[in-house]
C-alpha cells in the first residue's frame, strides 16, 4: 500500500504550511505525491449554475469534470470516509500520501506545535511519528523545526521507503479495506498477474485493477 502520513495539530497552528513544505521537498526528490484535506464542516467545490452543479442537482450521485489538464470527481457519500477508503479513489500511482487532519485515523502522525498555542500536545509519544515545532519539547519523540522539511522527509524515507520493494495489493469488500498478510498478498498478486499475462494484447502489466459487483442472491 502507498504509505500515508497525517499532519495534525490544533486549529490555526500551521498544518497546511508544513504540508506545503513536505510536498515541495518530496517533489524535489522525484516522488509522486498525493494530498488529502479533511473538512469536518463540509465543503462544496462546485459553483451554482454551472453545468456540473446542474448534473448534481438533477440527482446524479457522482459528477466527473474532465479536461486535458485535470479531472475532478464529486461523489455523494453517506459517511465520513477513512483514509483507507479515500486511498482507493486516489489509486496506487503515488509514492506517498500526505493527509491534513484525520485525527481519529490510525495512520502515522506528525503533530505541528507552536509555543504560542500552549505546551499540551494532542497526541502521546506512542501515537506520533514526529513533531514539527518552534520550541524544544520534553517528550521522547523525534522533533524538527517547522522549516526542516528535509529532516522530516528523511525520517519518512527511512521509515517507509527503505524496505525492499514488493507488490502492492489492496482488497476491498463492500467498500471496506480487508487487511492481508504477506502470504495472502503474494498469492493474490502472483495468481492474478499470471492470469493477466496470459491474455492477448497484454504485454507487461505494471498495474492491475479488478472490480466485481455481485448481483443480489448470488
Amino acid at each position: 500500500m502507498v504509505p500515508i502520513v497525517c499532519v495534525v495539530g490544533k486549529s490555526g497552528v500551521g498544518k497546511t504550511y508544513v504540508i506545503e513544505k513536505l510536498v515541495a521537498e518530496f517533489k524535489s526528490r522525484g516522488y509522486q505525491v498525493a494530498t488529502i484535506k479533511h473538512s469536518a464542516s463540509g465543503f462544496d467545490i462546485d459553483q451554482e449554475g454551472k453545468d456540473s452543479w446542474r448534473h448534481g442537482r438533477a440527482g446524479s450521485d457522482t459528477v466527473a469534470i474532465s479536461s486535458p489538464q485535470r479531472i475532478a470527481i464529486i461523489r455523494k457519500v453517506d459517511h465520513d470516509h477513512t483514509l483507507a477508503e479515500i486511498q482507493r479513489f486516489i489509486g496506487p500511482d503515488f509514492d506517498i500520501i500526505l493527509a491534513e487532519g484525520f485525527k481519529q485515523d490510525k495512520a502515522p502522525k506528525i503533530e505541528v506545535h507552536r509555543k504560542e498555542f500552549g505546551p499540551d500536545l494532542l497526541f502521546t509519544k506512542e501515537e506520533l511519528l514526529a513533531i514539527a515545532t518552534d520550541e524544544k519539547l520534553k517528550i521522547d519523540t523525534p522533533q524538527y523545526s517547522l522549516e526542516d522539511a528535509p529532516g522530516l522527509v528523511d525520517l519518512i524515507e527511512k521509515r517507509f521507503f527503505a524496505k525492499e520493494k514488493e507488490d502492492t495489493v489492496a482488497l476491498f469488500v463492500n467498500e471496506e479495506m480487508i487487511p492481508l498478510n504477506p502470504f495472502v498478498r503474494s498469492i493474490i498478486s502472483r495468481t492474478i498477474a499470471g492470469m493477466v499475462s496470459a491474455l492477448k494484447k497484454v504485454s507487461q502489466a505494471t498495474s492491475i485493477d479488478i472490480s466485481i459487483r455481485r448481483k443480489d442472491g448470488e
